[in-house]
């Protein structure tokens, strides 16, 4: 989960190049490339916002084939292939260490006019953009998954950790973090709906099992609320440096547990 800077890619052109392409699907959309930019300018105008960007049935007959120069992208797509390997760091989408394929944010099987749209290809891992498949919003208005393009909250920590004892084996659920409003209803969502799903909570529990199985590896030998808070702080730090993102699951992990009081307490008898 974090924000990413909008591809420096020139879309419409490409829809332009994709018409002198050798390849006969390439082709074979061309007479529909007029109202596909209208599509993209849509998208742009209301920033991929499943709630306000109704699907468009009348692309459903060129579905496979639009589906098919992703896939399998000519020349002129060959943006695809390097904007997959673009970013390292934590996923953008679900903040787990790892990264790989790419995620259509709108699913390019309700949405097959975006399947090459750079503004609707985020890199991220298999794990998140398997599990989510092709939700694209939730029941309640307002519930849909972050855009890593668009959502520039993202840019803080939104997502943090809870710890409930006992404390051998607590339970550490992912939360919301300095989020309201409709901020809040979006990054709820996506840990229930995106993050979870990717096994955050096993992630979780591995984290909390190695913490306490190596104590002062982590925490330093200084038994005080301070230092140990110091130190939580500083593994904070260095998952935010190779994560990116504030909201990384280690980050949060570290986080989470550096705010809650008990959880400090506990630590504190380990050291």
């Amino acid at each position: 989960m974090r924000k990413l800077a909008h591809p420096v890619i020139n879309d419409d052109d490409l829809l332009g190049q994709l018409g002198h392409s050798r390849s006969a699907r390439a082709k074979s959309v061309a007479a529909r490339h007029a109202e596909i930019a209208v599509r993209y300018q849509a998208y742009r105008d209301h920033r991929g916002n499943p709630w306000t960007l109704p699907e468009d049935a009348s692309f459903v007959p060129l579905r496979p084939t639009l589906n098919h120069l992703y896939e399998v992208p000519p020349v002129a797509l060959g943006f695809i292939n390097s904007l997959r390997k673009s970013v390292d760091g934590a996923c953008p989408v679900c903040g787990r260490d790892s990264l790989g394929t790419l995620d259509h944010y709108l699913p390019k099987a309700d949405y097959s006019e975006y399947s090459f749209f750079s503004l609707n290809l985020v890199p991220a891992c298999d794990r998140c953009n398997n599990a989510r498949n092709n939700l694209a919003r939730g029941a309640n208005v307002g519930e849909r998954p972050l855009h890593p393009y668009f959502d520039a909250f993202a840019e803080r920590r939104v997502m943090t950790i809870r710890a409930e004892p006992d404390w051998r084996a607590p339970r550490l659920t992912p939360i919301p973090f300095d989020v309201e409003g409709d901020e809040l209803v979006i990054v709820q969502w996506h840990i229930e709906n995106v993050v979870r799903p990717a096994g955050i909570d096993k992630y979780l529990a591995n984290l909390w099992g190695s913490l306490i199985g190596r104590p002062r590896t982590f925490l330093g030998a200084t038994a005080t609320h301070e230092a140990v808070s110091a130190k939580l702080a500083e593994q904070i730090d260095i998952e935010v440096a190779v994560g990116k993102s504030l909201n990384a699951w280690r980050s949060c992990f570290y986080h989470g547990l550096m705010i809650d009081e008990a959880a400090l307490e506990y630590l504190i008898t380990l050291v």
